[in-house]
């Protein structure tokens, strides 16, 4: 699960400076990070199903976000961002979902009803 945190340190970092830039290069003032204090202690405080849990749905809104950034922008380049960095954290959510999965945080999700395997079926 170490690994799926630094790989999301990763994307958020590259999603940040990809937005930073955007916005430095139009002459407009890019925010400040919001890094304030990150301890120093090697045991976390919280569960991984917690941190888990909380970062897939914080992705999934993240997700949600750039959707509704995209259909609201009128920049053609911006939206071409938005599509593409969706997809990329997209696939990033997937191997969160899986990571669950295996390590039995999460059910498999359901899936879609196959009516032909229902009708082929004998009861």
């Amino acid at each position: 699960m170490r690994q799926f945190f630094v790989e999301g340190k990763g994307i958020s970092n590259k999603h940040m400076k990809k937005f930073s830039s955007t916005l430095t290069n139009e002459d407009i003032p890019a925010p400040i990070s919001w890094d304030s204090h990150v301890t120093d202690s090697t045991v976390s405080p919280f569960s991984d199903k917690l941190m888990m849990f909380h970062t897939t749905t914080l992705i999934a809104v993240g997700i949600g976000n750039y959707g509704t950034a995209a259909g609201t922008c009128q920049r053609m380049d911006l939206n071409a961002t938005y599509t593409r960095l969706s997809a990329e954290i997209a696939l990033f959510a997937e191997d969160g979902a899986n990571l669950m999965i295996k390590h039995a945080f999460l059910e498999e999700p359901p899936k879609a009803i196959d009516h032909n395997a229902l009708i082929k079926k004998k009861k």
